[in-house]
């Protein structure tokens, strides 16, 4: 993991030790909620004090708040924008309240990094984006995207990787070959996992080589989660029908020079996209727009050029963070009052 000296250093400023910012860091990062029980583990302490000490300064500085479980247990939410804006990244969702499952999700991403504190992560939007288009070359209209449209205006963004599940890189490997995960945290289908994996197959089919984990506290869904990656990186664009690479050229042209374009033509259009990728293809297409090759010359060039993609998937049991959630009595998941969550809060800032 990469801190710098600037982002730790500005936490210091806000009252907070080395190890105590280095952990602040990393949640701001990758999560926006954490547990004691996650700082103990980072902190490698013991220490009950120490733990209490950490908890209670986030608390009365207002930089964090909690929620109280009936397992005893607490998840802490770092909001406050002195916190983010003390490393540069003010505008992570992460400050924002969210539902308990993109908790849940968020805790176990944490779980992971925490776990591997090794990697060289890609963390921000800005390190992804960059990353595959100078190391690999590949365009932004195949990276996983989302339009956010203003509210008082007709005004819409662009955003990139907005899951933010953990990335790393093998810095050994030249180009670097990327790592993807997918983190579930107690969903009952796969649903939403094939929805991610649709997100991302541009960018997959991009890459001739990179490696996923799905990460889960259990592994009930593995092989079936195994299967559904299979399905969509393989089996679906199997049976599609062939694009000719040499139509994909001259519509491509006609859109590029925005003259008028048949709507079946555009449609057409995004199909063979999402099959002819790549840097070797983009070449092609301007040394032929050029007119410095034939049409010939493209499809032998082509299949000259196309070897198998190698991907590994891997399967890992994680979130141990989650049992947070568990209520002893075997009742289930209950949270308690606002009223008396806010007591306990007052006790401890008293304390």
């Amino acid at each position: 993991m990469t801190m710098t000296a600037f982002e730790l250093e500005g936490l210091r400023l806000l009252g907070y030790t080395k190890r105590e910012s280095e952990f602040l860091l990393l949640v701001a990062t990758h999560s926006g909620y954490f547990t004691s029980r996650q700082f103990k583990g980072f902190a490698q302490t013991e220490s009950g004090s120490v733990i209490h000490a950490f908890t209670k300064k986030v608390l009365d500085r207002k930089h964090a708040t909690f929620h109280a479980y009936r397992s005893g247990g607490r998840v802490y939410h770092l909001f406050a924008r002195r916190v983010y804006q003390a490393i540069g990244r003010e505008n992570l969702r992460t400050r924002k309240k969210h539902e308990l499952e993109y908790v849940k999700t968020r805790l176990v991403a944490l779980d992971f990094v925490l776990g591997h504190p090794l990697y060289r992560y890609l963390e921000t939007e800005r390190d992804k984006v960059a990353f595959f288009e100078n190391a690999w070359n590949v365009k932004k209209e195949f990276l996983p995207m989302k339009e956010y449209r203003a509210r008082r205006s007709a005004e819409f963004t662009l955003r990139y990787f907005v899951d933010r599940f953990p990335m790393f890189v093998d810095g050994q490997s030249s180009p670097p070959v990327p790592t993807f995960t997918y983190v579930e945290a107690g969903a009952v289908t796969l649903e939403a996992f094939g929805t991610h994996l649709r997100a991302y197959r541009g960018l997959f089919q991009a890459l001739p080589t990179f490696e996923f984990v799905y990460l889960a506290p259990t592994p009930r869904l593995f092989q079936a989660a195994e299967a559904e990656f299979n399905a969509v990186l393989n089996g679906r664009r199997s049976k599609a029908k062939p694009v000719s690479v040499m139509k994909y050229f001259r519509v491509r042209k006609a859109w590029d020079a925005k003259d008028r374009v048949a709507s079946a033509d555009v449609v057409f259009l995004k199909e063979a996209q999402a099959q002819y990728v790549g840097s070797k293809v983009e070449e092609l297409y301007e040394k032929w727009r050029q007119g410095t090759i034939t049409d010939l010359e493209v499809t032998q060039c082509l299949d000259l050029a196309s070897p198998a993609r190698k991907y590994v998937f891997r399967a890992m049991v994680c979130g141990s963070s989650l049992s947070v959630f568990n209520d002893p009595r075997g009742n289930g998941m209950a949270t308690w009052t606002e009223d008396e969550i806010q007591g306990i809060s007052d006790q401890d800032s008293a304390s």
